[in-house]
């Protein structure tokens, strides 16, 4: 069953949050051969298509992991494409999950994602409505602020001034919207996947009530692991997602700042000398269930060093291997 639940930041409280992967038949890009260059998601899809009873029941299903439950939840939603999509999920389907989630008292959150292209006024004020009330977040992978980066580095095949418009739509439609941002794409530096990441929040800020920063991990059967095979790629540091999450939170408090380092420590996941990953990581979701920098500020390790050093320097993970 892919639906699981953790602890996580529940419209801006500590709480649980449980995730659905619903299976749908995917992003449409993967179809026509566009898949983003880290993406292995789609690939995943089942082969058979599931009728959208089926996926209507199999929410159902996720949903009695916390059904009767006192506490904050949060309900996030997944399709391995866009819950947007005509496509994947039918409008008259969402309507049904919705309310579906709308009867749950102890839900407080939801959260569905989606491409930026596909984000349609309608489609989202009459999921608003449904869940007024609710914390109803509509996720929108920018990755990058810059176009070339999403272009060369990605194959996103949208722009920033897509997001834009598709923001203003959300909020219009009485949503809010959480912006994905990808920290280091490849071709980029380790410096530069800094720099990158936050001038991309720089220019998603006025546009964003969340950010979510993905820490890149390398996923299966992508071009992003045959760059990583060939040494021409490395995950980023754990350091350079601490920089990032201080940063941010520095410089708008008043914005939700998540970031979960999915795979840490290993080597296909972000990752520092190995000996101080695991208590690094540990600090960046407490940091995101809390949002108190404290847990990032008061976190050191000899590695640092190197890490600065590579920062510093701006080397390139292909430099890295004679350095």
């Amino acid at each position: 069953m892919t639906f699981w639940t953790a602890e996580d930041n529940v419209a801006g409280e500590k709480g649980v949050t449980l995730y659905i992967i619903l299976p749908t038949t995917g992003c449409y890009r993967y179809k026509i051969g566009q898949a983003c260059y880290m993406c292995s998601y789609p690939s995943e899809a089942p082969k058979i298509p599931w009728s959208q009873e089926e996926l209507i029941d199999y929410l159902k299903k996720a949903l009695k992991k916390i059904e009767g439950k006192e506490g904050r939840f949060a309900v996030r939603i997944f399709t391995s494409g866009s819950f947007l999509d005509d496509g994947e999920v039918k409008p008259w389907a969402r309507r049904e999950m919705f309310k579906l989630l709308a009867e749950m008292e102890n839900v407080k959150e939801i959260v569905v994602e989606t491409r930026s292209e596909l984000v349609r006024y309608e489609a989202v004020s009459e999921l608003a409505e449904i869940v007024k009330g609710k914390h109803f977040e509509v996720a929108l992978g920018l990755e990058t602020a810059n176009d070339d980066v999403a272009d060369v580095s990605i194959n996103k095949g949208n722009t920033f001034e897509q997001f834009v418009r598709a923001s203003e739509i959300i909020h219009e439609a009485g949503a809010k919207v959480k912006t994905y941002v990808l920290l280091k794409s490849s071709f980029l530096s380790e410096r530069h996947a800094i720099e990158d990441a936050k001038e991309t929040i720089r220019q998603a800020a006025p546009y964003t009530d969340t950010f979510s920063i993905n820490i890149m991990n390398i996923q299966k059967g992508t071009t992003y692991e045959r760059l990583w095979e060939k040494g021409e790629y490395r995950p980023p540091w754990l350091w350079s997602a601490v920089e990032v999450l201080k940063w941010a939170k520095k410089t708008y408090p008043h914005l939700r700042i998540l970031s979960d380092p999915v795979g840490a420590g290993s080597k296909r996941g972000p990752h520092n000398c190995g000996e101080c990953d695991k208590a690094v990581a540990k600090a960046i979701r407490n940091f995101s269930n809390t949002q108190d920098l404290r847990y990032l500020e008061n976190i050191e390790h000899g590695c640092m060093d190197e890490w600065r050093y590579i920062v510093s320097e701006g080397l390139l993970d292909w430099q890295l291997l004679t350095w």
